[in-house]
């Protein structure tokens, strides 16, 4: 494949999906780059000293969500959309650890309020479905919900795991182990890893 094919960059031969001038993706970009350096603070206080990014958590929970919704007849797009925003307030408001937050009320309000404004650029039909999946995200209550919530707590047993297999302090990661809050199902992978 030639990369300076005219092929490859006529995205819309047939002028029905073009992007307007108007359409500015910039805010949820630069959120999203700003992922790619933002550490884990969590694992910064586990004696990691080179950790995984916002952003690398982000990536893995999204292959997990991909997996696991086709494993269970869910909806592999929503699933990953979810994951890849679940953080993306901490472009903005940065990754807090549970001794950071004021409460976990307010700090649920002020990212929402944060993920709102990055999506509130976004052409209306991407910003009617990034809303729509963030305020499910965020209500907790349907099984996409759930597993996103239960996916970004597998994602951080298995990064543990990789921590203390590369030589990190396991009883300082051990800290990290979120079996107690994961589904069955999501321990046993967690368990076999």
């Amino acid at each position: 494949m030639n990369p300076n094919d005219a092929n490859l960059r006529n995205l819309f031969p047939d002028g029905k999906r073009s992007l307007s001038q108007d359409d500015d993706p910039s805010a949820l970009f630069v959120a999203a780059g700003k992922l790619k350096s933002l550490k884990r603070k969590g694992w910064t206080k586990a004696g990691i000293t080179d950790g995984e990014s916002v952003a690398d958590h982000s990536f893995r929970m999204a292959i997990i969500g991909a997996f696991l919704a086709e494993m269970m007849k869910l909806e592999p797009g929503k699933i990953m959309r979810m994951c890849l925003i679940h953080d993306i307030a901490e472009s903005k408001i940065g990754d807090l650890t549970p001794e950071e937050k004021e409460s976990e009320e307010s700090h649920r309000n002020q990212e929402d309020t944060v993920a709102r404004s990055i999506f509130d650029s976004l052409p209306p039909k991407v910003r009617k479905q990034l809303l729509l999946d963030w305020t499910e995200l965020m209500g907790m209550r349907t099984n996409e919900a759930k597993l996103v919530w239960q996916i970004d707590k597998l994602e951080m047993g298995l990064t543990m795991k990789d921590y203390m297999r590369s030589g990190g302090d396991k009883k300082k990661l051990k800290e990290f182990n979120p079996s107690w809050f994961l589904s069955k199902e999501l321990k046993s992978i967690l368990e076999k890893y």
